[in-house]
C-alpha cells in the first residue's frame, strides 16, 4: 500500500515552526506514515541550524535578509501566507493527500495585511468552505471550539443556535465519516457553571441549548447535555463520548492540554481536504533555542497520514 503524500509548511520562520518540521520529518513514526513534502524557504532550517530534510521540498523564497528570530513581522508574515497558500496548491491540485501547518503569528499576519486571525479562518475563505471548526484532539480526548479566539464577554452573544447546529453537524460528520463510528456520541458543554443550574446562574442553556439540541434531534443527530464541562471531559476520558463541543476557547483546551500536551493537535472540519497543526503557537521565546517539542507537529503529520486515507 502505497503512503500518502502529506505536505508540510514550516509556519513562521520566526517561531519554533521550522525546528519541529526539521524533527518530525526524522521521526520513525511519521517515515513510516507519509511521504512528506516540506513547504517554505529553506533559508528558514538554515536560520534556525536544522538539516534540510531528506524529501521533497516546494521552496517559497521571500527572506530576503535575516530575519531576527522570535518576533513578528512583515516578512515572517509574508512568507508564511506563501507557504501556506502553495500548500494549499499541492492538496487541491490533489498532489497531496492532506496539509500540516507549522504554528503562524497573528501579529505576522496582522503586518503582513492578512485580514485573517489564522489559518482556519483563511483556509476556509480560499476554498469557499461555508461551516469551518476548529476541532482539538488530545489522544482519546476530542473538542470542537464553538467559539474561537475572541473575547470571554462576547462569548454568550456569539454563541448561536447557528453556531451550536453547525458545530454538531460537522463533529457527527467527522466521527462517522473519519473515524468510521455508525453512532457517534456527542455531548454539549454548558457555558455557565454547572450548566446553568436550572437557570439560577444563566440563561444560555435553556435559551439558547436545549431548543437547538431537540432541532438537532429532530435531524437524526442526537447531543447529549448540556453538562458541566468539568464532568463532560472526565466522562469523555472514560470512553463515554466521541466528541464535546466546547462553548469556548479555553473551556476545550484546557483539558486537552492538561490530559495530553504531547498529543494536542488541531483538525479544521469543514474543509474539502484533511488539514492538521500542532496545538501549540510559535513559542517565540525559545525559537532557534534547539529546545522546540516536536511531538505534537508528529501526532499532526500521523493524524494527516491516517485520516486521509478514509
Amino acid at each position: 500500500m502505497m503512503k500518502p503524500r502529506i505536505a508540510i509548511t514550516l509556519g513562521d520562520p520566526a517561531g519554533i515552526g521550522p525546528e519541529i518540521v526539521s524533527k518530525a520529518l526524522g521521526h520513525p513514526r511519521v517515515l513510516a506514515a507519509c511521504e512528506p513534502i516540506v513547504v517554505g524557504d529553506p533559508l528558514a532550517l538554515v536560520l534556525h541550524k536544522q538539516p534540510l530534510p531528506s524529501c521533497e521540498m516546494l521552496s517559497v523564497p521571500g527572506l530576503a535578509k535575516k530575519l531576527p528570530l522570535g518576533q513578528p513581522s512583515r516578512e515572517a508574515g509574508q512568507s508564511a501566507i506563501e507557504s501556506l497558500r502553495q500548500g494549499l496548491g499541492l492538496v487541491t491540485t490533489r498532489q497531496a493527500a492532506a496539509l500540516v501547518t507549522a504554528p503562524v503569528s497573528k501579529e505576522s499576519f496582522h503586518m503582513a495585511e492578512l485580514t485573517f486571525p489564522g489559518h482556519t479562518e483563511w483556509l476556509a475563505h480560499e476554498t469557499h468552505s461555508k461551516e469551518a471548526a476548529m476541532l482539538m484532539v488530545a489522544g482519546e480526548l476530542r473538542a470542537i471550539l464553538m467559539t474561537r479566539h475572541v473575547p470571554l464577554s462576547e462569548v454568550a452573544w456569539k454563541l448561536t443556535t447557528n453556531v451550536i447546529f453547525s458545530s454538531a453537524r460537522l463533529a457527527f460528520g467527522f466521527v462517522q465519516e473519519t473515524l468510521g463510528k455508525k453512532n457517534p456520541r456527542l455531548v454539549a458543554c454548558g457555558l455557565n457553571p454547572h450548566a446553568g443550574d436550572g437557570g439560577l446562574i444563566g440563561l444560555e442553556e435553556k435559551d439558547v441549548f436545549a431548543p437547538t439540541l431537540r432541532r438537532l434531534k429532530r435531524t437524526g443527530i442526537p447531543v447529549k447535555g448540556p453538562f458541566g464541562a468539568d464532568s463532560v471531559f472526565r466522562d469523555m476520558s472514560r470512553g463515554l463520548f466521541d466528541v464535546a463541543l466546547a462553548a469556548y476557547h479555553d473551556q476545550g483546551m484546557i483539558p486537552l492540554k492538561l490530559f495530553a500536551p504531547d498529543r494536542l493537535v488541531n483538525i479544521t472540519l469543514g474543509l474539502p481536504f484533511i488539514r492538521t497543526s500542532p496545538g501549540h503557537g510559535t513559542a517565540y521565546d525559545i525559537a532557534g533555542k534547539g529546545k522546540a517539542d516536536a511531538s505534537s507537529m508528529v501526532e499532526a503529520i500521523c493524524l494527516a497520514a491516517e485520516y486521509s486515507a478514509h
